[in-house]
């Protein structure tokens, strides 16, 4: 006996960063010893718990570095009804049915509608909304989040200081700060809130995520600290910019917290969607004279970076768009960006070649969201319909990014909050500058995400010291590389606890 006994042991697994290995060892939420079954069983008491895997794969638990965990968790209660997958009269029967089990004036919020999937590619509308639902006010955001329909009664409820340049009230349209400033009128309350964590924690478990990057308004930080440790989800925060004064005055430092929760980046939004027609292009629309919008001047963007490189902030700044892009390349160079604080670039869309070399100049770290190439790259899908033929080739450049050898992150955006998903089209997408290999994939979806929020020397990989947070798949992905979609999480640990496994259909 070494003095020590492991209070679990999984054994017979395949492990894909350790051929040679088949167990883990674990111990006080870390693993403790990685090898062969019989190597480990100096490990073994009878108090030991062993698991058998039977065959099956061990990965890291898989980090999700872009999602908005409290707007999937809402979706996953009654608060918010879901409308991802929808056909366009599915959508307008569901908004129908929840207003008349809801009772006349009550409000119906709803989410996930995507008209690029219907027919008739337009986008819902007032006129729809106000035939279905004639006294509720009713909202429904579409899957990005950059754009919502509204009905008349809910357009009566819009604050006054809201900017009208970014709402139709016409069609019901209301794109960006515009639509935030209407859902923020209407709540949920703390007590919905964290039980919107819950349920997204419940979530994250089913699919194999044990760590998050999410984006969230400051005011609902207090959410996250009654969450904490009991939803059993590792947690770094990225508030909204406006956070950005308050924490540099309290010195609250990228990275501050601890294993649970722990501060992020300050997330800044320089365009908006492909899909809502308000990313920033350098050239219109195919399917549209505009160019889209950027949301702040140059020297606004500078000053902003300037201040958190002050405050010893990481920003992580959203910019899909190749104007976007160079502006958020300009920032960084014309503020000096430190390398130390790990600056992001969400998305990354439509950077060019010549983009990508100026980021890895800089020292920026990149995170991108493969299920947006299936979901809509491909010929006859939106990106070809917004983009034309040969811009639609250009998106979610993950080969490019990895190719000129940029540390590249992967998550959901929660559309759909799944790695498997977006593991499948990372590996399968439609165009080769978009591919990557399963091994590859694996690493964006574990150890990037963890050099991402400066967890590197804790999670992300599989071996003695790291923390104890795994997922079991049914199949080995590299064995099965077109079909990853297909394949099933059968168990979660999380600090070495079991927190789901698939056989029970419960979590532990």
């Amino acid at each position: 006996m070494t003095g020590y006994s492991a209070e679990t042991i999984l054994v017979g697994g395949v492990i894909p960063a350790a051929p040679e290995a088949d167990s883990v060892a674990i111990t006080g939420g870390r693993i403790v010893a990685l090898g062969r079954e019989e190597d480990l069983e100096r490990l073994s008491a009878a108090s030991t718990r062993r698991v058998d895997l039977a065959g099956r794969t061990l990965l890291p638990g898989f980090i999700d570095s872009h999602t908005h965990l409290l707007e999937t968790g809402l979706k996953e209660t009654t608060w918010e009804l879901d409308l991802d997958g929808l056909s366009r009269s599915e959508v307008l029967e569901r908004l129908a049915a929840e207003t008349r089990a809801r009772g006349k004036g009550e409000w119906v919020i709803a989410r996930g509608w995507d008209e690029s999937r219907w027919e008739e590619h337009r986008y819902l509308g007032r006129r729809e909304l106000d035939a279905v639902a004639p006294e509720n006010p009713v909202v429904a955001v579409r899957i990005d989040g950059h754009l919502l329909a509204a009905n008349a009664l809910a357009l009566e409820r819009l604050p006054q200081k809201t900017d009208r340049g970014k709402v139709d009230e016409a069609s019901g349209l209301l794109w960006e700060e515009a639509a935030s400033s209407l859902l923020r009128t209407i709540g949920p309350d703390d007590e919905a809130l964290l039980q919107a964590l819950r349920a997204a924690a419940s979530l994250a478990h089913r699919l194999g995520v044990t760590s998050v990057h999410t984006t969230l308004r400051p005011e609902r930080v207090p959410i996250y600290l009654r969450g904490r440790e009991c939803v059993k989800l590792r947690i770094a925060l990225c508030p909204e910019a406006s956070s950005l004064e308050a924490l540099a005055a309290l010195g609250i430092e990228s990275g501050f917290g601890d294993d649970w929760l722990r501060l992020g980046g300050v997330k800044v939004f320089t365009d908006g969607s492909i899909g809502a027609r308000n990313a920033a292009l350098s050239t219109p629309y195919e399917d549209s004279p505009g160019v889209g919008t950027l949301n702040y001047a140059d020297e606004e963007l500078v000053a902003l970076v300037r201040s958190a490189e002050q405050a010893h902030l990481q920003t992580v700044i959203h910019a899909i768009g190749d104007r976007a892009i160079d502006q958020v390349l300009r920032a960084h160079q014309a503020a000096g960006s430190s390398t130390e604080l790990r600056h992001r670039v969400e998305h990354f869309e439509l950077a060019t070649d010549e983009q990508i070399d100026r980021a890895k100049k800089l020292g920026l770290q990149i995170s991108m969201q493969p299920n947006f190439a299936g979901n809509w790259s491909g010929e006859g899908r939106l990106y070809e319909e917004r983009l034309g033929r040969e811009r639609d080739r250009r998106t979610d450049p993950h080969r490019r990014v990895l190719d000129r050898g940029l540390r590249l992150a992967f998550g959901s955006d929660g559309m759909p909050f799944s790695p498997l998903y977006g593991l499948h089209w990372a590996v399968n997408a439609p165009h080769p500058g978009q591919r990557v290999t399963v091994e590859e994939g694996i690493a964006c979806y574990t150890e990037a995400g963890a050099y991402l929020s400066f967890e590197e020397k804790g999670k992300g990989r599989i071996g003695p010291g790291m923390l104890a947070d795994l997922v079991v798949l049914d199949q080995d992905p590299r064995r099965h590389p077109d079909r990853i979609v297909d394949l099933q999480v059968v168990m979660t640990f999380v600090a070495g606890k079991l927190v789901f496994r698939r056989e029970e259909g419960s979590c532990a």
